[in-house]
């Protein structure tokens, strides 16, 4: 792990590591400016995230779990996000995920 400090998750029970990057205000990120935390459990899974947006635009604060985990070939991804964007319920969510390994020609799908 990254350090020895734990966090409250920042709903639920729960602890976890944060692992938090900033990008600078004069550019880089989706927005200059955003902030991206991740809490991140004993098994270097990332199991919440909030997203401070740096601009004007909305939302300007997003908080979900990082769900639906499904393996795919060697990577482990979060397939459903659900949480609030300013205070209204959301749900991000991917489908039909693969991946394909540099130097192999086959497609692996998310499982």
């Amino acid at each position: 792990m990254w350090g020895t400090d734990s966090y409250n998750l920042p709903v639920g029970s729960g602890k976890a590591e944060l692992v938090a990057v900033k990008y600078p205000p004069e550019g880089g990120g989706y927005t200059p400016d955003d902030t991206w935390e991740f809490y991140v459990d004993k098994d270097g899974r990332a199991e919440y995230w909030v997203y401070h947006r740096g601009g004007a635009k909305k939302p300007s604060l997003l908080c979900a779990t990082w769900g639906g985990q499904e393996k795919a070939g060697p990577l482990l991804l979060s397939t459903d996000r659900r949480g609030y964007g300013d205070g209204k319920p959301i749900r991000i969510w991917f489908t039909d995920v693969a991946v394909k390994v540099t130097g192999s020609d086959t497609w692996m799908k998310a499982q």
